[in-house]
């Protein structure tokens, strides 16, 4: 599981233990998703939009922070209220390893269940609206735009390993150029998701123990 990058400059945060267990809160779960969707954004504005006081948000906030998922807005110093913004580069996360550790199990089922969870439902809200509005103008104008895709290849753990690593620089290289737009500052965009998975379709047998 990996969050995507923004920026060029900084890696993905490889996420350990302690911060899985902060990570699966549910209200920081949201926090993210809304600086993610909607860019930089204080304690109050969060505590506005998500229901919950400032005093809240802004605890939560400092404990994401603390464990690498959000920083400080350079594009907002000087300003009275603290801004924040997700972490330039992302994260990621080893599913497998921290679902089969004892000690990090329920935690990564959480947050797991959530992304993909989430992911599935953000794509049928669209797939929806798609069919439901199909005259809406904002609808229209993005069904040509939006794609679904699969693609097939032959290659070895290593090959797949090195083609996702290649693929997500390109996504951090391309994307970097739209880095620190927010609704305010380009009122004609809206947040766009690009789901990315890479998997081997093993079969049955090829999973089968060797009994010879």
């Amino acid at each position: 599981m990996s969050e995507e990058p923004e920026s060029t400059e900084s890696r993905p945060l490889d996420v350990g233990a302690e911060a899985l267990r902060g990570l699966a809160h549910p209200l920081r779960a949201r926090i993210l998703d809304q600086l993610q969707l909607h860019g930089p954004a204080t304690a109050t504005i969060l505590g506005e939009r998500l229901g919950e006081s400032s005093g809240s948000t802004s605890y939560h906030l400092r404990q994401l922070a603390r464990f690498g998922f959000v920083e400080a807005d350079p594009g907002h110093t000087g300003k009275r209220d603290r801004w924040w913004r997700v972490r330039s580069g992302g994260w990621r996360l080893s599913g497998t390893e921290l679902r089969r550790d004892p000690a990090t199990r329920e935690a990564a089922e959480i947050v797991l269940d959530r992304y993909y969870g989430g992911r599935g439902e953000r794509l049928d809200r669209w797939r929806a609206l798609v069919e439901e509005r199909p005259d809406d103008p904002k609808v229209r104008r993005w069904r040509r735009a939006a794609q679904d895709s699969v693609s097939h290849a032959r290659m070895t753990p290593e090959e797949a390993e090195e083609f996702a690593d290649e693929l997500q620089d390109f996504i951090r290289a391309r994307t970097g150029r739209f880095r620190g737009r927010t609704a305010q500052s380009h009122p004609d965009t809206e947040a766009v998701e690009l789901q990315t998975d890479l998997f081997p379709d093993l079969v049955e047998k090829d999973t089968e123990p060797d009994e010879r």
